[in-house]
């Protein structure tokens, strides 16, 4: 499973996808895959009004963040397709 999520990350990563999923420690990430490596990837977070909100207004996005593949949950990747004209689950990816 780890080698398949690493597989569609790449892909998600080389074709700037906007992607989701959850973490294990319960956030939620919405944003972009900016690299990936053998076992962690470099996510860049959308901008929110709600983390503006959280931050005074300051920031509308946390800083990017290097994250292990193993803390994201693997049953929760998707990406947006414009084509589809919506979410796609890792699942379901052929």
């Amino acid at each position: 499973m780890v080698r398949a999520l690493h597989d569609y990350l790449t892909e998600r990563a080389a074709r700037a996808d906007k992607v989701g999923f959850t973490l294990r420690d319960g956030r939620e990430f919405l944003g972009w895959l900016v690299e990936v490596s053998a076992d962690h990837a470099l996510l860049s977070w959308a901008p929110s009004p709600l983390y503006a909100q959280a931050t005074g207004g300051a920031e509308w996005e946390p800083e990017d963040e290097w994250l292990p593949l193993t803390e994201i949950v693997p049953t929760t990747p998707a990406h947006y397709s414009r084509a589809e004209g919506g979410w796609i689950p890792f699942a379901r990816d052929p």
